[in-house]
């Protein structure tokens, strides 16, 4: 059912930059915002050709849209990239932490140790859990002074199952839960902050690389049969934005593999 204009109104006119904005669930979370009234910054890191490409579909539509690059994982980068944001539109409403990374390129079988150095382990902690700390940290003070201060942050239903060949990804998406709740005791009353945690999703970056036994074995475990949704999980994304009272809470999308 379409959102009502009362709806729409709650983040009409509001500034909201996704980190991350240019992927599949990212670029699908920019439009949603989008659609709803606001000023979106569509953040990225590499591939400004996808970037523009999310702002300009936007565009087509009669929303306002904006790449940024900025290195998600060197906090002078995060803080330049917010302040140019709160110069150019006069301050930050909503922080949507999306960008992530799966492997990196790198290859860890399943229980292999030596293979997970504590290079792999290093780089996949910055940008999944450092990553949305060092954003928050940065915008925190621009979404105090915000009549509408949100935060929401993606996790991974990997992060609450046994999920052994993601040695690295499950603990470090995992850790983005209490982030969130610290973060939402933290930043109370004026900012809100909550989490999604989405399952395996057909379409995104993280998930083309993925051979069709491993696809499967996500519906075979699924109580509905079915991999995730991105509009639902851009969807729970929006919800949050738009609530006045829902704070420190994780919602998982993954068609019932995980209940917490």
């Amino acid at each position: 059912m379409p959102l009502t204009e009362d709806r729409r109104l709650e983040i009409l006119g509001s500034v909201a930059f996704v980190s991350g904005g240019s992927g599949g669930l990212g670029s699908e979370i920019c439009k949603q915002l989008a659609r709803n009234g606001s000023k979106v910054l569509v953040g990225y890191r590499n591939g400004s050709d996808r970037a523009e490409a999310v702002c300009a579909d936007i565009k087509s539509q009669g929303g306002t849209a904006f790449a940024e690059q900025f290195d998600l994982t060197d906090p002078a980068s995060v803080h330049a990239c917010i302040d140019k944001i709160v110069s150019k539109f006069g301050g930050l409403d909503i922080l949507v932490n999306n960008a992530g990374m799966a492997s990196g390129g790198h290859n860890v079988p399943n229980g292999d140790l030596d293979a997970l150095t504590p290079e792999i382990w290093t780089e996949m902690l910055t940008v999944n859990l450092s990553g949305p700390y060092y954003l928050t940290r940065a915008a925190a003070p621009h979404l105090r002074t915000s009549n509408w201060g949100r935060v929401v942050n993606l996790s991974s239903t990997i992060g609450h199952g046994d999920w052994g060949a993601a040695a690295a990804y499950a603990p470090s998406k995992a850790a983005v839960v209490p982030l969130t709740r610290f973060l939402s005791v933290a930043l109370a009353p004026d900012i809100t902050v909550n989490c999604v945690s989405p399952g395996l999703m057909e379409g995104t970056q993280m998930s083309g690389g993925a051979p069709e036994d491993y696809v499967a074995m996500w519906r075979d475990r699924s109580l509905l049969g079915t991999t995730t949704s991105i509009d639902d999980v851009a969807q729970q994304v929006l919800l949050f934005c738009k609530s006045p009272t829902i704070t420190g809470q994780t919602v998982v999308i993954d068609g019932g593999i995980h209940f917490i």
